[in-house]
């Protein structure tokens, strides 16, 4: 066995493992497979990547998001460690390339997605180049029990064994007793050795605010956003909730960025970097910015509404206080929000009935199937909501079960149809009733006069909290414990000002300037160059990055100083003032 201590310090420049990443890198060395339950920021990736570099042969890393598998790779680049990730969103020569390093031996670590495993011929593939070991990141998403099921997951015991049974190691932070049986059963580890860190997480503060009314939840938002300063994460369901936030927070003097699946996955990744590279940023997003983020200074997670299930819950806070130091993370808790988490868990789980229509009206649709997009078939079949995932949910399924080909829209193909009792094993009776049950002990978590902590860790198996946490609102003063384990606050964007750390035009705007004034009739962009501050309405402060001069135009390029978006301008159109330096 190589010196890893040796490894470590030449692989990534640390001089210690944390906890039992040694323990668990030798285990996986000797040919053996493993179940890790390690608390969020603990080092799961080093126990995985560390057996792969130093161990013969390749690595599979399956990841559930391609931002994640783009960011890990990325990260090793700067180390100059031989990583790769094939997906959809790469081109097929980008593909065919990446895939050649692997085959000629220059790659140690491939991350893909589980669904990689049905694309072409991969698998076989994969078979044919002789696989060493398995990683399965975020291993939860394997159990329909868990908070982010994903049905292509449960296909990795099959692609297990057709890899000839290659040593694994599962990882996931967050992971019931139930959850845990779901993934050894799936991947064969019913054997395996467990590692588990435990959940603890004592630089986190956990406080439920018990809100009448949504002004009361905008009000105590901005109060902690100024008490903790430093990055920061709202969460809300609701898109149309960032909106309501993004212009409240706004009128308080906050610049928020904001991020939802219903951006496009440019405007994700832009949003991504922002949020990582600035050290005051504020983000509000729906649990869409999820598995992913790990930037160490998170100061604050704030949930808008009560989030559907103590898993997910605690592995958004998880996010906070990464580096070590204390961080602030509260529940804004109003009753009325539950029906919002009641209709998603009803949408997230479809019947076997709705399943069989859908089935039954693709059937009927015939050779016209093929060009039926997503949308069409959602406005067939749902009535409620644009959110309800019902529609999404089986048309996963049947990928995953291998009755569907293509995608839809462009060329989805009904190969097979399930039989009745196939669509009950995909979609048993109790799936909704257990979802209820996670939301309900939710609302007990956020009423109980108990430790928080301690209802957490009784939750995940563990009965290692007997007395008071000394970190949740139940048990200690908040403004104690802040003032005695929170860094000192740093103002969050506001004023309209730049961060530091962002993306800096040539010249910073002045300040105490008056309201726009009318556009000049004569040529707009006269005296206008590059790195100037202009005061648009409608917009707000922006710099100009490019003026056009050509005849009459009067269009500029330029970026807007609360979230850096680019915008083509044409000053005839608005109006504007020209700030001076």
């Amino acid at each position: 066995m190589p010196d890893l201590s040796q490894s470590l310090q030449e692989l990534y420049g640390f001089s210690t493992f944390r906890g039992p990443q040694r323990e668990i890198v030798e285990h996986h060395l000797s040919g053996e497979s493993a179940l890790v339950l390690m608390a969020t920021g603990d080092g799961k990736s080093l126990c995985y990547q560390l057996p792969g570099f130093v161990g013969d042969g390749l690595t599979i890393v399956v990841s559930p998001l391609i931002a994640l598998m783009d960011d890990q790779v990325a990260a090793l680049h700067k180390r100059n460690l031989p990583a790769t990730c094939i997906h959809s969103m790469l081109t097929r020569e980008e593909r065919e390339q990446r895939l050649q390093s692997v085959l000629d031996g220059k790659i140690k670590l491939l991350y893909v997605t589980p669904e990689r495993f049905r694309v072409g011929d991969f698998l076989q593939t994969m078979q044919k180049l002789g696989v060493q070991r398995l990683a399965v990141d975020e291993a939860h998403c394997l159990s329909q029990w868990g908070h982010d099921f994903r049905p292509d997951y449960q296909r990795l015991g099959e692609v297990r064994k057709l890899l000839g049974n290659v040593p694994c190691l599962a990882l996931t932070a967050t992971a019931t007793p139930q959850v845990q049986e779901d993934i050894r059963a799936v991947l064969g580890l019913e054997d395996a050795r467990l590692f588990h860190t435990g959940i603890s997480r004592d630089n986190l503060f956990l406080s439920v605010h018990d809100a009448l009314t949504d002004q009361d939840k905008i009000d105590r938002l901005a109060d902690v956003l100024r008490r903790t300063g430093g990055p920061a994460i709202v969460y809300c369901a609701l898109i149309k909730d960032l909106r309501y936030l993004e212009s409240e927070l706004q009128r308080r003097d906050f610049w928020p960025m904001v991020y939802h699946g219903d951006l496009s996955a440019h405007e994700r990744r832009t949003q991504q970097a922002k949020f990582q590279e600035r050290d005051d940023a504020l983000m509000l997003a729906t649990n869409a910015f999820g598995m992913g983020v790990d930037k160490a200074d998170i100061r604050a997670i704030i949930h808008w509404q009560i989030p559907r299930t103590l898993e997910a819950y605690y592995q958004e806070v998880g996010r906070a206080g990464r580096d070590g130091q204390g961080a602030f993370c509260e529940l804004l808790y109003r009753e009325e929000d539950l029906v919002i988490q009641r209709n998603f868990t009803e949408w997230a789980n479809p019947t076997a009935e709705f399943a069989r229509d859908l089935v039954d009206h693709m059937v009927s649709l015939g050779d016209r199937l093929h060009a039926a997009d997503v949308e069409q078939l959602r406005l067939t079949f749902l009535h409620k909501n644009r959110r309800d995932g019902r529609v999404d949910t089986v048309l996963r399924l049947l990928r995953s079960a291998g009755c569907t080909t293509g995608d839809a829209g462009l060329d989805l193909q009904l190969v097979r149809e399930p039989d009745a009792d196939e669509i009950a094993t995909w979609l048993p009776d109790d799936k909704r009733q257990n979802d209820l049950m996670g939301l309900l002990k939710m609302v007990r978590y956020a009423n109980q006069p108990e430790c928080r902590k301690k209802t957490i860790h009784h939750h995940f198996g563990f009965d290692d909290l007997q007395a008071g946490c000394g970190s949740c609102d139940i048990c200690t003063n908040t403004h104690d414990w802040q003032d005695a384990h929170m860094p000192k606050a740093k103002p969050l964007i506001r004023g309209r000002e730049p961060s530091k750390k962002q993306p800096q035009p040539n010249q910073q705007p002045p300040q105490n300037t008056k309201p726009p004034e009318s556009v000049p009739e004569s040529d707009p962009t006269h005296g206008l160059t590059r790195g100037d501050w202009l005061d648009i309405a409608g917009i707000g402060l922006c710099c100009i990055v490019r003026v056009h001069r050509h005849g009459n135009n009067a269009r500029v390029d330029v970026e807007r100083a609360s979230d850096l978006k680019p915008r083509s301008i044409d000053l005839r159109r608005r109006r504007w003032k020209r700030l001076q330096q």
